[in-house]
């Protein structure tokens, strides 16, 4: 009875040590890396601030950073911010060695890869939750626009903060549309009522060339055909089972047929879409665009795609230049939320060793201060909180009576403009390329929608199916 006694003594003691063990791994604090918030959070220290100078080339843009930077250390006058000026093309190599800045700048592009395959980025929702308590430090999510926001997101989480708002909208020829009977278009206009002003802007001469078209549309572009993926209630991607959706879903199907139907109507000249794949023009494209190019589409183009408020400045001297009276107009409504939308921002390395401070300064960049600070002195850029919404600060100088209502009039209908943000990039190669196929070919001739689609679907889920 000793001995079992003794055996029985021995088995407790192993049975506490092992509870103790676990419960001591139980009460481990998560690792910086997964971005959680334990406690009080102190933010001191010093942090690196890592942006590429390719994008930040000259002095004059890198006083918005300097702005934030200045803004965030009145903030926290203890925390030490170095900022750096690199070569992107090392910063690959530098993500892998975990030798990077505590922050670094992305893209939208980049979000997936960089979070899920990567895993180069540090989750910001505990922090976004906690300084959300923080009156002083001023921020409030709910007041960011929801599509910028989600752009920052993938998974359901939240891995870069935006410091613009690269909303695709159209700038228009007003005297075509005076000239045409036509009302000048309202940012809550629809797709059908875009199609009928490409009707009656479309103009034939006696040889069958076209004189005017009604819109020029860098078409083999994610920001172009993704909205019509999503436009009539789609859902082209599946992230949970990782599954792509062209023609499965046949809504997705509907709403590319949708933007083909208006190019083979001949309303819609292919502009600048060289740098993703050339679209040659045969048969009746050919003869219907014999005097229309990518030189001449600010005077023969009702409408024109532009990419952003960054290039409205240049889109509006081309129009001073030849004395156009112009306007901006927001993108037109579809059924469902589909306004195109891109962005970059900031992202935290998730090998900080200084989380708290790098978590702080990302997210500054949601704050009003953070806004005026980072968009007002650098040219100016849309402001992404509703609270600032009828802030004129950044508008064109030149251009005061413009529609600038219609870049973030639509703010809760925006999606992400690009197919690699919502999938592996060698999934999204797939998927883009196949659109440049498929645009090609139809204007060298003619294209079966649900075919391509279909080939691509394929393709795409065969290479995602081998993915981990």
């Amino acid at each position: 009875m000793e001995h079992i006694g003794k055996y029985m003594k021995s088995v407790c003691l192993t049975a506490i040590c092992v509870v103790l063990v676990i419960t001591s791994f139980g009460c481990t604090p998560k690792k910086a890396q997964d971005g959680e918030v334990n406690g009080e959070v102190k933010v001191e220290g010093s942090i690196t601030l890592s942006c590429p100078q390719d994008v930040y080339s000259s002095d004059s843009n890198r006083a918005s950073i300097r702005q934030w930077v200045s803004n965030f250390k009145s903030m926290y006058p203890s925390v030490k911010v170095k900022e750096e000026y690199s070569d992107r093309s090392n910063w690959s190599a530098r993500l892998s060695a975990k030798d990077m800045g505590d922050v670094f700048w992305l893209d939208d592009s980049q979000v997936y890869d960089m979070a899920v395959t990567n895993k180069s980025l540090m989750p910001l929702d505990s922090y976004a939750e906690y300084f959300g308590k923080i009156k002083e430090y001023g921020l409030d999510v709910n007041d960011v626009y929801s599509g910028i926001y989600n752009l920052g997101e993938t998974e359901g989480q939240l891995y870069m903060v935006a410091t613009n708002c690269g909303s695709h909208i159209m700038t228009y020829n007003k005297g075509m549309l005076t000239q045409a009977g036509l009302p000048m278009p309202e940012n809550d206009w629809t797709w059908a009522q875009f199609k009928d002003y490409m009707s009656k802007l479309t103009k034939r001469g006696p040889d069958g060339t076209l004189t005017q078209v009604g819109a020029a549309l860098r078409v083999n572009w994610g920001p172009i055909y993704v909205p019509f993926y999503h436009g009539f209630g789609g859902e082209w991607c599946d992230s949970v089972n990782k599954k792509v959706n062209l023609t499965s879903d046949p809504n997705v199907l509907k709403g590319v047929q949708e933007l083909v139907d208006v190019i083979e109507a001949k309303y819609i000249y292919p502009y600048d879409t060289a740098a993703l794949g050339a679209i040659t023009l045969a048969g009746d494209y050919a003869t219907a665009f014999a005097n229309i190019d990518d030189s001449n589409v600010i005077s023969t183009a009702a409408f024109w795609h532009l990419y952003s408020f960054s290039g409205l400045a240049d889109r509006a001297a081309q129009y001073d230049n030849l004395g156009i009276e112009w306007d901006i107009i927001s993108f037109p409504l579809f059924d469902a939320p589909a306004t195109p939308c891109g962005t970059y921002g900031y992202g935290v390395f998730r090998y900080t060793s200084n989380p708290a401070a790098a978590a702080a300064l990302v997210l500054s960049i949601y704050t009003q201060e953070g806004q005026k600070s980072i968009n007002q002195g650098a040219g100016g850029a849309i402001p992404l909180l509703s609270s600032l919404k009828n802030e004129s600060y950044w508008h064109l100088a030149d251009y005061p009576d413009k529609n600038y209502d219609a870049f973030v009039a639509n703010d809760d209908r925006f999606v992400t403009a690009l197919v690699r943000t919502q999938v592996p990039s060698s999934v999204a190669k797939i998927i883009e390329d196949g659109m440049v196929t498929l645009f090609q070919n139809l204007y060298s001739g003619s294209v079966s929608v649900e075919d391509s689609l279909s080939k691509i679907e394929t393709q795409a889920n065969e290479k995602w199916s081998t993915l981990k």
